[in-house]
């Protein structure tokens, strides 16, 4: 799931790159996180070395029934006065920009857990509180660095979940001293919550020889293993049929139903196998709560399952109103006639045969070659819009198998020597993807199939939630 999640965060954090330095990522990130992803593998077979706490989670999940009881009919959180956060007053700052963190602080829909790791080479992490439900998880983590180095963390959950999950946040900086962060874990529905989890924690120090270095010598590793009661858990939250079809530039899209709970809202969407262009993504989904001066947009940050016709997308939630009026609102689509998926490239010879449009083309670096000799591809895409442009927020992605000249079929290696590059100016920003097609050469030409294209369809819509 590692390349799902890194695509979700360059496709969410991407505006907010092109308006800043706009210049080209260096090599060196994609050095760190296949150094880092190299590092927790290798890691895997001694982490049950490490010991790990435990404390069973008991009645204040009760916390939860108060508010949001589980009869399909009707919730009843009311919108009171905000509650005193008490102990969780140290996570105001991160919670003042995620609405649904700072409300269910606000109705005490937090379960305080007091459960810390053992403290190892300077390095300590304290699970503070839980929010949870049926489709997710939030852990509320504080992380003590007694180094003069600053380090990074990255947050990992582990259970008996059988199907996949994806995680929207994980880690962050741990500066000297005490910080406080959040862990977003989501898994799909139907999916059961395990009675037992263990938190991780890989901590690396922020150095350049520890940050390119894909040894395990360098990271530190904390656990910290605890219980829930998933009986209540899973009544927290309830279930809205919708029922209801989109339609945007002549293809369907179905709304099924919603979950709406603490950690969030799962809407449910089906893109119709009927529709002439394959669609990759909303362009701006929101879900508008409330009315009038007092409406508010719950942003999306994630869409589950997005190689499947079941696309979950994750909102924010205002749990201080749990009945007023939700209306989801789109912008538009990115997608491409269901023809124009196949890219054709001759590697060799520099030169694209079959594309979607003229935007892209072979990037310079197409006649290198990649780690240790493999065979690799430098697709580029070309736009010219303004840089605040909401239709290119997507990335440009292909799918991980694809076909030589003789038919055989090859597999994209995204561990290492796979990632991505942009840059640009107020006229107009590239965005490169480095492919590591594997060793060797290939006989010519290559077919790919593209399963990510910043192609907008531009149709405003909306559907009534509740």
């Amino acid at each position: 799931m590692y390349e799902r999640e890194e695509k979700l965060a360059r496709d969410y954090f991407q505006d907010a790159d092109r308006q800043s330095s706009l210049v080209s990522e260096q090599k060196l990130v994609a050095a760190v996180h296949a150094g880092m992803a190299e590092g927790t593998r290798r890691g895997n077979s001694v982490r049950r070395r490490y010991a790990f706490t435990s404390a069973i989670i008991l009645a204040a999940a009760l916390l939860f029934i108060v508010s949001w009881l589980g009869d399909p009919g009707t919730s009843r959180v009311t919108t009171v006065s905000p509650r005193n956060w008490g102990e969780f007053e140290a996570y105001r700052s991160i919670a003042e920009n995620n609405i649904t963190i700072k409300t269910a602080l606000d109705a005490g829909l937090v379960m305080p857990l007091h459960i810390s790791t053992q403290e190892k080479n300077g390095y300590k992490m304290t699970l503070d509180g839980m929010i949870a439900d049926r489709r997710g998880m939030l852990l509320l983590y504080s992380f003590e660095n007694r180094n003069a180095q600053r380090a990074i963390t990255d947050v990992s959950l582990e259970g008996s979940l059988k199907s996949s999950f994806s995680t929207y946040w994980r880690g962050g900086e741990g500066n000297p001293g005490i910080t406080h962060n959040y862990f977003h874990l989501t898994w799909e529905e139907g999916q059961k919550l395990s009675e037992r989890m263990t938190a991780e924690v890989i901590v690396t120090p922020d150095t350049p020889q520890a940050m390119i270095s894909s040894s395990y010598k360098y990271r530190t590793s904390l656990t910290a293993s605890f219980k829930l009661d998933t009986a209540e858990i899973e009544k927290a939250g309830r279930e809205i049929g919708i029922g209801k079809t989109m339609t945007i530039g002549g293809q369907r899209i179905h709304i099924g139903k919603a979950f709406i709970g603490p950690t969030g809202i799962y809407l449910n969407a089906v893109y119709d196998d009927q529709n002439a262009m394959r669609i990759f993504g909303m362009i701006n989904p929101a879900i508008v709560s409330g009315k009038g001066e007092k409406a508010t947009p719950l942003t999306s940050y994630m869409t589950m399952n997005v190689d499947t016709p079941l696309q979950t997308m994750v909102f924010h939630n205002n749990n201080m109103d749990a009945r007023g009026p939700l209306k989801l609102t789109v912008k538009g689509i990115y997608a491409l006639d269901k023809s124009d998926l196949k890219l054709v490239v001759d590697t060799e010879g520099q030169k694209i045969i079959k594309a979607p449009d003229d935007r892209l083309t072979l990037s310079e670096r197409n006649s290198r070659t990649g780690l240790a000799g493999s065979s690799q591809l430098a697709l580029q895409f070309n736009a010219k819009p303004a840089l605040n442009d909401e239709t290119t927020h997507l990335s440009i992605d292909l799918d991980d198998s694809f076909t030589d000249g003789e038919g055989v079929k090859h597999f994209i290696n995204r561990n290492e020597g796979t990632y991505w590059e942009s840059g640009g100016n107020p006229e107009g920003w590239t965005e490169t993807g480095i492919y590591n097609l594997g060793p060797g050469k290939l006989p010519q030409p290559l077919t790919f199939t593209i399963s990510s294209y910043p192609n907008p369809v531009l149709e405003e819509q909306s559907i009534r939630i509740r």
